[in-house]
């Protein structure tokens, strides 16, 4: 015999029995299986039992399977000319998208590294260039040097080597400071006099003695 202070009832969500207090009716509790919230309400049997939610989700899936074979029986039967349905293609839609290929950035060229400096004779050398004269022929070589030494130096006179497209020497070029403080700069231009002209070599730099 059951116990008259206590009802049961099945939770709205998932079905599941929920075994309540009589005073507990009306209220909504969380349920115990699912944890969704549900009213607990004393039911009154009937001549048979009602089917769980549970159940009807099992029902209609079952029908819903019974149902495919019957539809696909449906679609390949010949029409009145003889010829079967198609089965309609899938879309574009539906088709899983290419990936398209990625292809890595080309290495960007960085500046070329600078030259090293050369020291002789207390004289920094610093990298140095040909300069042509817009509208003319004239060329120059151009460059800094830099006393470092702790005294004045006089009558610094800088050279270098010409030559031509074969790399065969052609002449020189040479340029002169007058006086040079201590660890200062100065900036020389040497004129190129030969006309085929291509690249210059450092010779020498020194004071006048």
């Amino acid at each position: 015999m059951s116990n008259p202070e206590f009802a049961k009832c099945a939770c709205r969500h998932c079905g599941g029995h929920i075994e309540f207090a009589t005073a507990a009716a009306g209220q909504t509790v969380p349920c115990p299986h699912c944890d969704q919230p549900t009213l607990l309400a004393v039911t009154v049997a009937r001549g048979g039992a009602g089917l769980s939610r549970r159940k009807w989700v099992a029902i209609g899936a079952a029908l819903f399977l019974g149902a495919v074979p019957a539809l696909l029986l449906v679609l390949q039967k010949p029409n009145r000319n003889g010829s079967s349905l198609p089965i309609p293609a899938p879309t574009a839609s539906s088709a899983p998208a290419s990936t398209p290929a990625v292809v890595p950035p080309a290495p960007v060229a960085g500046p070329p590294p600078p030259q090293p400096e050369k020291v002789t004779n207390d004289f920094a050398i610093m990298p140095f260039k040909l300069e042509k004269t817009p509208g003319s022929s004239l060329v120059y070589i151009i460059g800094t040097v830099r006393n470092t030494s702790d005294r004045q130096r006089f009558g610094i006179k800088v050279e270098f080597g010409l030559f031509d497209t074969n790399d065969s020497a052609i002449g020189s070029a040479t340029d002169y400071q007058s006086v040079l403080d201590p660890h200062a700069e100065w900036r020389f231009k040497a004129l190129a006099m030969a006309s085929k002209t291509a690249s210059a070599r450092f010779r020498s730099i020194a004071e006048d003695q």
